[in-house]
Formats: structure tokens, sequence, C-alpha cells
């Protein structure tokens, strides 16, 4: 059966999400139809970052082989996340007026191509133009996806997926960390690209296969006014994008790096210590996800995610040895859950209807524009600063995403109350 048909009663929403359950004591749970198109989906996104974040491993040895600095080949992190971030606006919008199956398949195509012609390179510049536009291919999954989420499931299913889903990127990037370290180990970097190119062909094509949609979109065009008046009305949750954004895709950056500087590791254990401190955010994720069933308060729950993980960077900041190391995983598993709740609760949350996907879109671009500050701004705090200042600001960003989240703390209830008094 193509899992793109009908599953039972498609569901267009026309309440926010989180508001329609706590309206109603209705909680069906997960049909198996329901539980495949989820794992499809989950399986086909953290497939996508074997060719995005296979870079982070090989960053210092692309360094000394087109013989650069850091800060010279971090531009790469920031050429990606900047071409990603508008990618994500760009294609968040168009997913909410035609089919989502068809952008995501068009993603995971160009990605691969793109890993595949990567691995030959032996140009700087090349390379910037490749990774630019595997940052634009990279932007056609998430959206999408979520659409395809919020418009397939039910709304009290959706609370119940929505900070659950974030563990797909979370186990892309151990696979992809864990594989790629192994391989580089070996001397041939090449490899770090091509293996990914190859997979993601394969993936392509099971993703074609199964012809994963939501329903056709009743669509009356682009709107700016409309997107205009979205981003106004969500400020707030831009900018705690943004500052959650520089931390989590700073880390996915240059955190390989800092455990291989820290001399605590083995050049050849490099990738799969860097992937615990991302296995570690599956419970992190965990937490935050039993706070929102039980309280049904995203955003308050973020306040709290936000405020742990920036004391945990800053604690970070004044250690050192091993210690550093346990301290890193406790900060990441934290960081891990707030993220989730920004990629993904959020968006379904504050969404009007039939606009998941362009906020998701919007959301993410400001976490990946921030995200592309740190691939050139952290390989330079650390050249001048060290890696404490790095853990540092990362923990006073944090600080500042908690305090803002807390001072709109509100705009959950309102929006519900708004809904309730209709």
């Amino acid at each position: 059966m193509n899992a793109g048909g009908p599953v039972g009663r498609p569901y267009i929403l026309a309440l926010p999400r989180f508001t329609l359950d706590r309206m109603s004591n209705f909680h069906p749970p997960l049909s198996k139809k329901h539980k495949q198109i989820v794992a499809a989906l989950c399986a086909t996104y953290g497939l996508l970052y074997l060719g995005r974040v296979n870079i982070s491993v090989v960053l210092p040895i692309l360094a000394v082989e087109l013989d650069v600095g850091r800060a010279e080949i971090g531009i790469l992190g920031t050429v990606f996340f900047w071409v990603y971030a508008i990618g994500n606006f760009v294609n968040g919008e168009i997913g909410s007026h035609v089919s989502p199956f068809r952008v995501v398949a068009l993603g995971l195509l160009v990605t691969a191509i793109v890993n595949l012609v990567f691995g030959f390179q032996t140009s700087l510049l090349v390379m910037l133009v490749l990774w630019g536009l595997n940052g634009f291919a990279q932007s056609g999954g998430w959206p999408p996806i979520v659409r395809i989420l919020a418009e397939r499931l039910h709304p009290s299913q959706i609370k119940q997926v929505s900070t659950v889903i974030p563990i797909s990127y979370v186990i892309g990037t151990v696979v992809t960390w864990t594989l790629i370290g192994a391989v580089a180990a070996g001397g041939n970097w090449r490899l770090a690209f091509w293996l990914p190119g190859v997979i993601l062909l394969v993936t392509a094509a099971l993703w074609r296969a199964a012809g994963i949609d939501a329903p056709t979109a009743d669509s009356k065009g682009v709107r700016l006014s409309t997107i205009i008046a979205e981003s106004r009305g969500l400020a707030f949750a831009l900018v705690v994008s943004a500052l959650a954004g520089f931390v989590r895709n700073g880390s996915i950056i240059w955190l390989p790096s800092y455990i291989l500087d820290s001399q605590l590791i083995a050049d050849n254990l490099v990738g799969a210590v860097a992937a615990l401190t991302q296995v570690v955010a599956i419970p992190g994720l965990m937490i935050a996800r039993h706070r929102v069933v039980r309280t049904n308060q995203v955003l308050v729950t973020g306040v709290y995610m936000f405020s742990a993980g920036g004391l945990a960077f800053l604690l970070l900041s004044a250690t050192s040895g091993i210690l550093s190391i346990v301290v890193l995983c406790l900060a990441m598993m934290i960081l891990g859950g707030a993220f989730g709740l920004v990629t993904s609760s959020m968006p379904v949350m504050l969404s009007p209807p039939g606009r998941a996907s362009s906020i998701a879109g919007t959301q993410n671009m400001m976490a990946t524009f921030a995200g592309g500050l740190a691939g050139f701004g952290i390989g330079a705090i650390v050249e001048r600063g060290g890696w404490s200042a790095v853990f540092g600001l990362w923990g006073l960003m944090l600080l500042l995403a908690a305090a803002i989240t807390w001072r709109h703390r509100h705009e959950e209830d309102r929006r519900t109350g708004a809904v309730e008094a209709g």
C-alpha cells in the first residue's frame, strides 16, 4: 500500500495542535500505519545527516590538506549554514503549497550528487560552492517532513511525536560521526563523502518507492503579507531559535575538533567519542518529552532546559581533563532536549492551520543562520581565547534564550485562550 494514501482520515488541522489536545480527553494511540510513516520520516531525515555532518569529522584533515587555518576551513560550515538557512525559508514556504514528498525527494538526490562530486575536489573555492549547494538541498528535508506529520496525525498524536522525532537527527549525527570517524582514520578523507553519496542515492530510491506525502494543499499562493505577519508574531521564537542554533550547530561543526585538541582520546576514537556527545541528547529529549506530556507546556519546559544547559556550559568552561568530557556530555544531553523543542514542538504548537512547513522553515532558518556564524566565529574564538571562551559564550547564550522564553511563556496560553474563547 502506498504510504502517501489516506491514513484513516487525514487530519487537516484547524487549531493549534497542543490547544486541541488540552480541550479534549481523546488520545488515540498511533496506528500501525501511523507508526510506519513516523519511522520512515525519521529514518529518511536521519540518513540526510550522512551527507551533512560528515564534514565535521574531517575539517582538521581538510585544513592540513588545503594548507589553510581553522578559521578559513570553518567557512565551509558558515557557507553551508547560511545557504541552508535561506533554503529553509524558501523550501518551508514551498512545502506549504506543493507536494512535500517531491521537495524531500529532490533534496535527497541533490545531496547525494554533491557529496560524490565533493570527494574529487582539491580547491577550497569549489568546495565552498558545492557545500553551499548541499546546504540548499538539505533544507528540503525538515520543513516538508513537519508538514507531513502535522497533516497526517491527530493533534494529540502530534504532541506525542513532536518531542520524539528530533531523535532522527541525533541518531543520524551519531551514525555519521562514528562511521566517518572510522573511514577518515584510514587516511582517505574522500571516502567520507563518496560513501554517504552512495547511501543517499539508495535512500532517494527508497523514498520514491514509499511515496509518503501530505494531502493536497488548498493553496492560495505565496503571500508576503502573511509571511511578514507570522514573523512579527513569532519574533521571540525566532530570536530563541537563533541563540539555540548558534550553540547546537556550532557544536556539530566544532566538537570533534575540541575532542581532538584535548588529546585525551586516541585520534581514531575521536569520531566515536564525538558521537557519544550526541547519543546523550536522546535522554535529554526524553526528559523534555516527559515534561511536555505531563504539563502540556512547551515554552516553560524550554525555560528549564535552556537554563540547565547554560549552567552546564558555564561549568564546562572551568573544567579540564576527563571531567570536562563528563560535563560536556551533560551539557549536550540538556542541549539536545532544548533544541528538540525549538525545531519540532515550538513550530507545531505556534503554527496557524496549514502553515507548519513555513513556520518550521522560518525557525530553522534562524537557527542555521546563527549556526553559520558559529562556523567561522568559533574557529576564530578558539584561536584567540581557547575552548573555555567558547563554552562560556555558549552558556550565556542559552541563559539568554531561557530569559526570553520565560518572558513570553504566556504566549502559549494566550493562543490557547483565543481558540477556547472562539
